[in-house]
């Protein structure tokens, strides 16, 4: 437990500032220079003036100094300089802050989570099992990288660029990537809308201003797409209203087809606001959360090899955010969803059991249900 060790150096630092403000208030005096010795001077200046033991010039500048000397005597009162006395409510209220914020931290903050250093990520990455198809992934997005400096950037090469980025984890990347092929074709709504989800996943799944600027633009390009809804709701569940986000959330699940790959991930949040409200008790039976429609336009336009490669890198990608998050429910569904996609079901089985270990108790007999069925299916 650092929290002792964190609070003595707290004091210690608090102290440091303290001790010099506490010091005894220190009198010195200023006394009145005497103004008649630069008189005797001014006067031994003259005598030597006339007996021609000093040059005109030196003579002036030497009486300039002298009177100098003499104002600065004349306008210098004699005085006693008093430091101001310690204010004892300015100590009492940083020591009160100080205490409040190491409560605070010790309530919200984690202090029993180790230390996970960006570097030992890396390592183990390197040392990991998919450790080869880490490295390869680096080179390829260097190669791409030379690549696309070498030449006018090209909207596919961005997008590929961020698929990769996606994939290692470098989620700021990935959106400056689509960012740049926005900026090429900024009608595009398939390339505003992959923007605006990109910025949602660099801010750890938080809609944020910059999110909602650039999915406005893409929903006014298609206003009836379901994509920029889902987010908008989102963002409104995020701010605190669950009520306007569940209705709309209801809205939107009622205009998507059965098969879609939104409906599951809308119906989860629908019916999570919904718990939330005490308005039900339990999930829609078809949950299992998925890619985006976005995602599956995209994947619909390429060739089997390509769909292939995306869809491993969409699984690798949450699978590695949800070894850093596993209390991220939505994400071992979706994971679970991800692993069906790929046709890996007992890896879709392990995740979904994820789920169930950190769910909450309200959602643990839900969730229980969802893993039974999983098992079952052929």
């Amino acid at each position: 437990m650092y929290l002792i060790p964190l609070i003595i150096f707290c004091f210690v630092a608090v102290l440091v500032l303290l001790i010099p403000y506490y010091k005894k208030a220190v009198m010195t005096e200023q006394r009145k220079p005497d103004i008649s010795v630069y008189t005797e001077q001014l006067k031994e200046l003259e005598n030597n003036f006339k007996l021609d033991l000093l040059s005109k010039v030196e003579a002036k500048r030497s009486r300039i100094e002298i009177e100098r000397r003499i104002l600065s005597a004349a306008s210098n009162e004699e005085g006693v300089i008093i430091e101001e006395a310690p204010n004892s409510l300015f100590t009492i209220s940083m020591l009160m802050f100080l205490l409040m914020s190491i409560a605070l931290y010790s309530v919200l903050g984690t202090p029993s989570m180790p230390d996970y250093p960006r570097s030992l990520a890396e390592k183990a990455r390197l040392e990991g099992d998919q450790a080869e198809d880490y490295k390869n992934k680096i080179k390829l997005r260097e190669r791409l990288v030379t690549q696309l400096a070498s030449k006018a950037p090209d909207i596919e090469g961005l997008v590929y660029l961020s698929r990769l980025e996606m994939s290692l984890g470098n989620f700021q990347s990935a959106a400056k990537a689509l960012y740049q092929a926005q900026v090429i074709d900024p009608k595009s709504f398939d390339l505003q809308l992959m923007y605006g989800e990109s910025l949602i996943v660099a801010a750890k799944e938080k809609v944020t201003p910059a999110a909602l600027v650039v999915l406005n633009k893409a929903a006014k390009t298609q206003p009836a797409h379901p994509g920029p809804k889902y987010y908008f709701a989102l963002a409104d569940y995020q701010a605190g209203d669950i009520e306007v986000a569940y209705r709309n959330w209801l809205e939107i699940s009622r205009g998507l087809e059965e098969q879609s790959p939104l409906k599951p991930l809308v119906d989860y949040w629908a019916d999570k606001a919904a718990m939330e409200l005490g308005l039900a008790q339990g999930l829609p039976e078809t949950r299992a959360p998925s890619i985006t429609s976005e995602q599956v336009e995209t994947i619909q336009n390429m060739d089997e090899g390509e769909q292939a490669e995306l869809i491993y890198q969409m699984v690798l990608q949450l699978a590695d955010k949800q070894t850093q998050n596993p209390d991220n429910i939505e994400g071992w569904l979706r994971l679970s969803r991800a692993y069906m996609v790929l046709g890996q079901k007992p890896d879709a089985i392990t995740a979904m059991k994820s789920a169930l270990t950190n769910a909450p108790k309200e959602q643990q007999e839900i969730i229980r249900k969802e893993l039974e069925k999983l098992i079952k299916s052929p």
